[in-house]
């Protein structure tokens, strides 16, 4: 059988065509990854935010090198890394610039509380991070907890405790962030976690506050700064807020 030329000739084309288009395909991957491979190397790294740490201390704790390719470096762990190793780092992220650079912006803590393990004060944050041990000075104006006991604590780690303490520390992880939203922290010296159903706290050193069950905590906070706003400067006494919608307050 004769066939026209007219006809066969993009049949022939056709399978010409389909054999080179994975080729191609392959050769445009290659390229891409022999250039992903070669350029995007990191050139510059940047650190933002650091008070408490040098440049240096952040980039060498992140993991991240002069000469990495921006799109093989591992972000999260390098955040975790920083997060984990450096106490005072609440929070690190990391940004790629194309085509070479690295920005890593920093978000710094400080200690508001402390909790007492075997005669150490371990100072936390209001995310209950711990910070370390600290004595005298580094204490000042710092809420000590009490009926609290950490387990195995360590710097940099967050704050654990035993199975049956889980809810005060619950409770705590829920105080803590209240108290600094309301502008308190720095005016409470003890914080009594005893009675997880009622904790107490000294404020002001004039007031002992009942809190009551861990619920509505901001709202009750923003009663008890109500409530002594009304008072003369030289009031003393019992402030309760277990009610959650009144304010009782009895004289010492």
């Amino acid at each position: 059988m004769v066939t026209n030329d007219r006809y066969g000739a993009p049949r022939r084309k056709k399978k010409k065509n389909t054999l080179y288009a994975p080729l191609a395909f392959i050769l445009v991957c290659v390229a891409v990854a022999f250039g992903i491979g070669v350029f995007f190397r990191v050139q510059t790294i940047k650190v933002v935010g650091a008070t408490s740490y040098t440049d240096e201390q952040i980039i060498n704790t992140s993991g991240i090198e002069l000469g990495d390719n921006l799109f093989f470096i591992n972000r999260f762990k390098a955040s975790s890394n920083i997060f984990s190793k450096l106490p005072f780092v609440e929070s690190a992220t990391i940004e790629r610039s194309f085509p070479n650079s690295i920005t890593i912006t920093i978000v710094e803590n400080y200690a508001v509380a402390y909790v007492d393990w075997k005669g150490q004060d371990w100072m936390i944050t209001t995310t209950c991070k711990l910070l370390g041990t600290g004595t005298g000075k580094d204490l000042t104006g710092l809420i000590q907890i009490t009926n609290l006991t950490p387990e195995s604590p360590s710097s940099g780690a967050v704050l654990a405790v035993a199975q049956e303490d889980s809810l005060k520390l619950a409770y705590l992880q829920v105080l803590l962030p209240a108290m600094q939203a309301q502008g308190l922290i720095g005016n409470v010296s003890v914080l009594d976690l005893g009675n997880v159903a009622d904790p107490t706290f000294r404020y002001l050193d004039r007031f002992t506050v009942q809190m009551g069950p861990n619920a509505d905590t901001e709202y009750k906070l923003r009663m008890l700064l109500g409530a002594v706003k009304q008072m003369t400067n030289d009031a003393t006494g019992n402030i309760d807020l277990s009610g959650g919608t009144t304010v009782y307050v009895s004289p010492d």
